[in-house]
């Protein structure tokens, strides 16, 4: 039934709008339109179109048999591999469904050849020009959404405690990425949720700072951004260690983001914005001595992709809904010196907020 009901979440969008037919791009966008698992990798090799009558998902021999055995399920999808461009696959259909002249939504994402190429087979169509609307569809998060993004954090949760084990000075950043990566596929996870950061020393004030040959040694920071894949969905933690005890101003950084990470997980609830969630976070820091030290937003939604609707940040002003999952992710950067940051991810409801990480937020001592 999850195809079913988000099938008409977007058709009752398509008839408020005054849409005849949607075209889908994204390969995450057609994940989750079509719910078949295990089935699409990172190649954008399928486009999909929806009108109230009918779905249909333009794919090639790779992936038509597995995707037609799971269209059987629901009985919801069409599949189609005829050897045509995507832009003839989709003036096919459309003339099929006598909608020539029709008023059609496509995403501003897709690439400009694609765009030229479906204005030159399908002429007479008005094509409506739309921005992540089937990705504020996914922002709301079903029941069975949530297990499963639950499930990949356990996954890397998990993992994130083996890993710390592993940890000695005098280990490279990319070594220890690596022991991070071998434990959440052993511990199950399908993939990475995204590139590991393991940023140590003046490294970890870069707050996407990539994994080199840099050895771990006493009196280190190390940011340690992490997340799993599985069965589509992804998690996304972040935690800060110590390698040998912290000095007084390390310790007082680290307290300062760990408040600013709580007071925003007490604060989060449907209705307030990702603005407002962002200035709970910045007033910490700077109440501490530390404005202007964060300089990346608070948070991002996350779900199939790592980053998706909605975001705490300073420019979002829409009010968050129950159902949002999203992280709280506060950082403080002193440039060539020292970085922490604290990220929990977890499911906005009507009261407050469920962090799907049982990981401690106490500075983690690797002696």
């Amino acid at each position: 039934m999850k195809v079913a009901k988000r099938i008409e979440r977007l058709r009752a969008l398509m008839e408020q709008r005054g849409i005849d037919a949607v075209i889908a791009r994204s390969t995450t966008d057609l994940m989750w339109l079509t719910g078949f698992e295990r089935v699409f990798d990172t190649e954008q090799a399928h486009i999909a179109v929806v009108t109230q009558a009918a779905c249909s998902l333009h794919t090639d021999m790779r992936y038509s048999t597995a995707m037609r055995t799971r269209a059987k399920d629901e009985g919801i999808w069409q599949i189609d591999d005829e050897r045509v461009s995507a832009a003839q696959f989709v003036a096919a259909f459309l003339q099929g469904a006598g909608l020539q002249g029709g008023k059609v939504l496509i995403d501003t994402d897709i690439s400009l050849a694609l765009y030229r190429a479906l204005v030159e087979e399908n002429p007479k169509v008005e094509f409506v020009e739309g921005h992540g609307d089937i990705l504020a569809l996914r922002a709301v998060k079903e029941p069975e959404e949530v297990e499963l993004m639950k499930a990949a954090q356990e996954v890397a949760s998990k993992s994130f405690l083996e890993f710390v084990g592993k940890l000695h000075v005098g280990m490279t950043e990319r070594d220890a990425s690596l022991e991070l990566e071998l434990a959440m596929r052993k511990n199950g996870a399908d993939e990475l949720a995204f590139a590991n950061i393991v940023a140590s020393g003046a490294n970890s004030a870069n707050p996407h700072s990539v994994p080199g040959d840099r050895t771990l040694q006493p009196g280190d920071l190390v940011v340690v951004d992490f997340g799993a894949r599985l069965n589509g969905y992804r998690s996304d933690t972040t935690r800060t260690l110590c390698i040998g005890q912290p000095s007084k101003e390390q310790l007082r950084i680290y307290e300062t983001v760990k408040l600013a990470n709580e007071e925003v997980r007490h604060s989060i609830k449907a209705g307030v914005t990702g603005a407002e969630m962002q200035a709970v976070a910045e007033a910490v820091l700077a109440a501490a001595g530390f404005g202007g030290r964060m300089g990346h937003a608070l948070g991002h939604g996350v779900g199939l992709d790592i980053h998706e609707a909605p975001l705490l940040s300073p420019r979002y002003d829409k009010p968050l809904v129950a159902g949002n999952v999203v992280t709280d992710e506060p950082g403080i950067y002193i440039t060539g010196q020292n970085g922490v940051r604290i990220e929990d991810c977890g499911v906005v409801t009507a009261d407050g907020y469920v962090n799907f990480c049982g990981l401690s937020h106490e500075l983690v001592v690797v002696e």
